[in-house]
């Protein structure tokens, strides 16, 4: 399973508490560590986070500091301009939002047209509908967006079997690691969370603090998925 932790937006615009997140989700056992990278007013139609907007040489910066410590870097990109961003600083896979994948389809067909391994998160559409059809450079996330999702949630108690099923990962918005571990379980291939180093920092415009892995928890999470491979029938 391939663990991909998002950064945004618990690191509140403080960029070198960006890379020490980078840094401890790498030491906890992360293979990618994720940005998002937009303007405000395009998404929300207003500056309310225009303070956790990055520029350029920021986001350069950051991808060479993954480099740098041997973390993976990615990013989901919201326009053509952040797209074009990310395809000059060669990343090897683009991530769609369920929010773009759902209204802004234009965009992704612009992603996908960069012939590039490409993630998408269907987490505003009905469960089984994949809207951009299938090739070998897609790749689907089941997903539930919602700030955070509880367990008792539907879409989680029903979550697909992913040997079987269209889906290859399941983005994760739950409190805890339950849900994570039920994914492996059921043979989800990637696993993407967001990862704050203090749950109880939630606040208003970010809200996926509740629903984040912490250093100690994505670090239980990464040595029981071990212990689980090692047990895995041959």
């Amino acid at each position: 399973m391939k663990i991909i932790v998002d950064l945004f937006n618990q690191h509140s615009a403080n960029l070198e508490d960006l890379k020490r997140m980078a840094l401890s989700a790498w030491i906890s056992g992360a293979d990618c560590a994720k940005l998002q990278i937009f303007t405000s007013k395009s998404i929300w139609g207003d500056d309310s986070r225009k303070y956790l907007e990055m520029t350029y040489d920021q986001v350069v910066d950051f991808k060479n500091y993954c480099d740098n410590i041997g973390i993976e870097f990615a990013a989901t990109a919201f326009d053509k301009e952040r797209v074009d961003w990310l395809e000059s600083l060669n990343v090897k896979y683009h991530k769609v939002a369920s929010v773009t994948s759902k209204n802004n389809t234009e965009l992704v067909e612009y992603i996908l047209s960069k012939n590039k391994p490409t993630i998408i998160s269907l987490g505003q559409y009905d469960d089984n509908v994949f809207p951009f059809g299938f090739d070998s450079n897609i790749k689907y996330m089941y997903c539930v967006s919602k700030y955070p999702t509880l367990l008792s949630d539907n879409r989680v108690r029903n979550m697909p079997n992913f040997n079987s099923s269209k889906y290859n990962g399941y983005s994760d918005h739950t409190l805890g690691i339950a849900a994570a571990i039920k994914s492996y379980f059921l043979g989800s291939e990637l696993l993407e969370k967001h990862f704050t180093f203090s749950n109880f920092a939630q606040r208003p415009g970010e809200l996926a603090h509740l629903c984040s892995f912490t250093p100690e928890t994505l670090r239980q999470y990464t040595n029981l998925v071990k212990e689980f491979d090692i047990m895995k029938k041959e």
